[in-house]
């Protein structure tokens, strides 16, 4: 799900490690080893830098990143749309407007993230060599070159598509924000589905009953049994094997797979052994229990990757320094496992 959703986004790719970047880096650290008199190396040439951007143009729009705004207006949208009516028949609109007000909230932490400055390095004097300008020279060790942007960043931790910068100590900060205030956001969507869904089976006069159908009971179970099949062919897939262990080293990975299997056998079995469809209405509307899943999916990532940053922030690591200290590495395709074999 994560791999096959998330990665067409952008997000979790973002955080791989680039072997051609590696290369730039060691490069940068051997020539960082030699003497005080030969210390000064050039930049990569045609880098970008500070003063080729506005006060909020850092960021770049794309393809990856309009796919972002529009799954950050869809998780809104539907719940306005099939819940948030028959919650203010129960309770008012004080839950819509509190729902509003998250979504308000992760929106202004996207557009800072998305476009204020991760920290671009100034423009450099220029490289002499024989006499001769060659490009301008290496802004310092506390920058580091990132190739998906051609520029250099202080503090730099690593380009994120699905907000369209890069992530360095100028936005930090708001990324950090973006991840909190998206994550309560989904988790009081979630919150407000679950309450949706205990008000139709709920005493008094519960809108909800079970239907002791031994047919339908055996293809729910059936059905159980294909999900589980799909699921582990998925994490088996060439699609995933980059993406999902990367997603089980974020903190409360594996809880997290535990409740989103639950959940997942939930919305499998309830659609066939309740009579959840007999009468729907505003207020006796189903689908809050299927998007219960999407909003915890979304809550759970999130929080396990504000966590994850918080504590790198607190060790004063950067997402691939950890990555490093971890043991990952990015699983290579077929294709360049066969020709290095060949080499």
């Amino acid at each position: 799900f994560f791999s096959r959703c998330l990665t067409p986004l952008g997000f979790l790719p973002s955080f791989m490690l680039e072997e051609e970047e590696e290369k730039v880096e060691e490069k940068a650290a051997d020539q960082s080893e030699a003497p005080v008199a030969s210390r000064a190396v050039e930049a990569v040439a045609g880098s970008h830098w500070n003063d080729e951007y506005g006060p909020l143009g850092y960021g770049s729009f794309n393809c990856v990143c309009c796919n972002a705004w529009l799954l950050l207006l869809l998780l809104p949208t539907l719940f306005l749309l099939l819940v948030a009516p028959g919650l203010e028949l129960e309770h008012g609109g004080t839950l819509t407007r509190a729902a509003l007000a998250l979504f308000g909230l992760s929106a202004l932490f996207f557009c800072l993230v998305s476009n204020t400055n991760p920290g671009v390095a100034p423009r450099t004097a220029p490289y002499i060599v024989g006499g001769r300008e060659q490009g301008f020279e290496h802004p310092g060790e506390a920058y580091s070159y990132c190739q998906d942007s051609n520029r250099y960043v202080r503090g730099f931790d690593h380009s994120c598509d699905f907000v369209g910068n890069d992530i360095g100590d100028g936005n930090m900060h708001y990324f950090v924000g973006f991840l909190l205030s998206l994550a309560s956001f989904a988790t009081f969507l979630t919150a407000c589905c679950v309450l949706s869904v205990y008000e139709m089976a709920a005493p008094p006069g519960p809108t909800l009953a079970l239907e002791h159908d031994p047919l339908k009971m055996t293809i729910a179970l059936l059905l159980l049994v294909l999900v589980f099949f799909c699921f582990r062919g998925c994490a088996r897939s060439e699609a995933c094997e980059g993406v999902l262990p990367l997603i089980m080293l974020m903190p409360g990975a594996v809880a997290g797979a535990w409740l989103l299997a639950l959940v997942t056998a939930t919305l499998v079995v309830m659609p066939l052994v309740t009579d959840m469809w007999a009468d729907v209405r505003p207020s006796h509307n189903p689908a809050a229990l299927f998007l219960i899943l999407p909003y915890l999916a979304f809550a759970v990532l999130f929080f396990g990757m504000a966590a994850h940053w918080v504590h790198l922030l607190c060790a004063g690591l950067s997402q691939k320094l950890w990555l490093r200290s971890r043991g990952y590495r990015r699983q290579r395709n077929r294709a360049s496992q066969s020709g290095d074999a060949l080499v």
